[in-house]
């Protein structure tokens, strides 16, 4: 037998968290003392293209998969 005994943790011994948990208002002072800008820029941009758009192309000038023009099409900046 083990001397380690089985605890099951369930939702009602967790703590309720409150509606504003983890959220700082951008007009809030704490912004001027901790050197956060009001206006962050966003740290990555996301490419909407479903690839759609890449396939539409990829049937107009007849590229194949696993071409030169092909790689250039969906991974080319």
């Amino acid at each position: 037998m083990s001397e380690w005994r089985q605890i099951k943790i369930t939702a009602d011994m967790m703590v309720p968290k409150a509606e504003d948990d983890c959220y700082l208002a951008p007009d809030d002072p704490a912004h001027e003392y901790m050197g956060i800008p009001k206006q962050a820029e966003p740290l990555i941009t996301i490419n909407n293209n479903n690839g759609s758009e890449k396939a539409q192309i990829m049937r107009e000038q007849n590229i194949k998969p696993g071409t030169e023009a092909w790689f250039k099409l969906w991974f080319g900046r």
